[in-house]
């Protein structure tokens, strides 16, 4: 799943999902304790009490605007539909999930142990390169290594 986070309703987030097609459902409704519903998007954004609207993005003026002309028809081929890709001009600085809830959570815990891990191997490694750089200067110096 990928998906973005287009509002809040009290303390649900409410997220439209970019890989959903027209006979899925386009919205993930995540919970304050990570619980995640599956739900159609526009449905749950009508009927949602105090529903607040991100807009910080071109992707987020899109989702949330009522065309007119010729922009309608490509909002509803967009998010109705789901024949025509969102644009890649409204992909620019989006922040895009590929998980959500408990799951993101977990997610997140396994990418920070690998980052760890990786940060921890490439210390060590840089640790050994020092000692035999050092040890080999000491060579070319002369110096007797204790053989």
């Amino acid at each position: 799943m990928k998906a973005v986070l287009a509002g809040f309703s009290g303390s649900k987030k409410l997220y439209y999902v970019l890989d959903a097609n027209s006979r899925e459902n386009d919205g993930a409704v995540v919970n304050s304790e990570g619980n995640v519903v599956v739900v159609s998007f526009f449905e749950f954004a009508m009927s949602a009490r105090k529903l607040k609207r991100l807009q910080q993005t071109p992707f987020h003026k899109f989702l949330w605007s009522e065309p007119d002309g010729e922009m309608k028809k490509i909002w509803i081929d967009t998010f109705l539909m789901k024949d025509r890709p969102i644009p890649k001009k409204f992909m620019d600085g989006l922040v895009v999930h590929s998980a959500l809830g408990n799951k993101a959570k977990k997610q997140e815990n396994i990418e920070t142990r690998v980052k760890s891990f990786l940060n921890e191997s490439a210390e060590r490694l840089n640790a050994v390169i020092d000692f035999s750089t050092l040890n080999s200067k000491t060579l070319n110096n002369g110096e007797s290594n204790g053989d």
